[in-house]
């Protein structure tokens, strides 16, 4: 009997492929000292590409990390790294980029895959419209009014020659730590959510004020590195690299109200090792000596870095996750200003027995109208990757599961909740059941019938709501941007080894779309 692949099989035997291919390269047998030929590459590659004026839809910061955790991964041989050698394993860090979205897209069920004469087709399997409309949100919360170089910094950067060796001096370094940590403030309070707030505990007694104080330091270093080889047109020698005795030195220096314990601490999170990621630790350590790699490093994503690594700690996934938990309150706070709107936080629901049966998170009633909306409240931390992005998904999906359980049993009477006494009685109010998360939408259907998902930061773009009603015909029929209109779905074509895919690509049209209620 013959066995029928099916297409999508097919396309993820001939990626993994792909993917095995580059673990075999030559360069992969040369010393430690590869990482250094590896990085020195890619941005070497990526120079090029700014100097020519050249604009590609290459992630650099994403190849970089790429090439940071094959390197790791890889057997350690002997020798130098070629030119050639390292070249070719970039190459396969920038075709990567293009195949590993694809696969994991493939595997969680965001693309479905075809054979059209020969060539894999692979289309969005759901309405891409949602993921365009967290892309134009995102836009729209980026800063503007980003700190400039200080005249310090650029009169310093102007006196530098090609070959310098020696380091900046001590008020050149401040100024450009200054200017780092005024660009994450701005970065940090641009953000519609909120922000993680300074008090917030990241475990061993430190605060997120004490990391955000020390990631400005290396940022500044690395912002400092980067436009100084801007003015000397060698985008390739952006890398800072210095003995980790004296990374230590200048942040003992620059943070004096940041104990040297939550100092080291800092450095150790911030440190690549296996099972991390490169967008949350971002720093290369190699035989006693730290790399700072700049497009790895930035300030809009120092909330997600200070979180993600913190969960590194024994029992730090459960503690920063209980700390999320309670950056909830934010919804509660939006919601108050719903005219007429009654709104209560974590209502228990026992169970006719007395027991326990779970917490409704937020609730929302209009008892003039008997209205009512349940919100299930999740405050993951902020996706930087096509794979954390997938777990948020996951996450949503979960929690409407979830909700919908609760709602069974409080509909059919096994459980009641314990609403606040001058409100109306829960079976006299129509629901609407929805799960909010703090910033990402989802593409994918929901598991549950009559269950909706939403975000805060959407909801906060509709501005106040005129009353309950207006918010929940939103939620229940939100407005998103329209295909045609605010955005394409285009045809981008690429090769794996012999074979053609062809596969669906968001183009944004316009960024002027924001919700609005109906």
């Amino acid at each position: 009997m013959e066995l029928c692949v099916r297409p999508e099989q097919d396309l993820l035997g001939i990626l993994a492929d792909a993917r095995d291919r580059a673990r075999t390269l030559h360069g992969w047998n040369s010393g430690p000292e590869r990482i250094y030929d590896l990085l020195r590459t890619a941005t070497k590659v990526r120079a090029m590409e700014i100097s020519a004026g050249v604009t590609t839809d290459v992630p650099w910061e994403s190849v970089l990390a790429q090439l940071v955790a094959w390197h790791h991964d890889q057997p350690v041989g002997t020798g130098a790294c070629s030119e050639e050698d390292a070249a070719e394993i970039v190459l396969a860090a920038v075709a990567a980029q293009r195949f590993d979205p694809l696969e994991a897209s493939i595997r969680s069920g965001v693309y479905e895959v075809h054979m059209t004469r020969g060539d894999f087709r692979v289309r969005h399997r759901w309405d891409a419209s949602a993921e365009v409309a967290d892309m134009l949100l995102e836009q729209d919360a980026r800063p503007t009014g980003v700190p400039p170089l200080s005249d310090v910094e650029r009169k310093w950067i102007s006196s530098q020659v090609v070959g310098s060796r020696s380091g900046p001096p001590l008020e050149v370094l401040e100024a450009a730590v200054q200017r780092a940590a005024a660009t994450i403030e701005v970065y940090r309070q641009s953000v519609p959510e909120g922000q993680v707030p300074d008090s917030f505990q990241l475990g061993e007694g430190m605060t997120a004020g004490d990391m955000t104080s020390v990631l400005a330091v290396i940022t500044g270093i690395a912002s400092l590195s980067e436009h100084t080889a801007h003015r000397l047109s060698r985008l390739e020698a952006t890398l800072a690299h210095m003995p980790t005795s004296q990374l230590r030195a200048v942040i003992a220096e620059m943070c004096p109200n940041v104990s040297e314990a939550h100092q080291a601490l800092v450095v150790e999170r911030l440190t690549y090792r296996p099972g991390r990621s490169c967008r949350t630790s971002p720093l290369i350590s190699h035989d006693g000596v730290v790399i700072i790699c700049p497009p790895l490093l930035t300030p809009r994503a120092v909330d997600a870095i200070m979180l993600r690594s913190a969960t590194h700690a024994p029992g730090g996934f459960g503690r920063i996750g209980r700390e999320q938990g309670a950056r909830a309150t934010a919804w509660a706070d939006w919601l108050r200003a719903a005219p007429g709107a009654l709104v209560a936080e974590r209502v228990p629901a026992a169970r006719t027995d007395g027991a326990s049966a779970g917490d409704l998170d937020v609730l929302v009633v209009d008892p003039a109208r008997r209205l009512g909306l349940c919100l299930e409240i999740k405050w993951p931390i902020e996706a930087l990757s096509l794979h954390e992005g997938t777990k948020v998904e996951s996450w949503i999906s979960s929690a409407a599961r979830q909700l919908d359980r609760l709602r069974g049993e409080l509909r059919s009477g096994a459980a009641s909740a314990r609403l606040p006494r001058s409100w109306p009685s829960f079976d006299s109010i129509s629901w609407t059941w929805c799960v909010g998360t703090p910033q990402q939408l989802t593409t994918r259907p929901l598991p549950v019938p009559d269950m909706h998902a939403t975000s805060l930061r959407y909801v906060q773009a509709l501005g106040t709501p005129p009353d309950l009603g207006s918010l929940v015909t939103a939620l229940r029929s939100p407005d998103l941007p329209a295909r045609g209109v605010h955005f394409d779905v285009r045809k981008r074509s690429i090769s794996v080894g012999r074979h053609r895919v062809h596969v669906d690509a968001l183009g944004i049209r316009t960024s002027s779309w924001r919700p609005r209620f109906g």
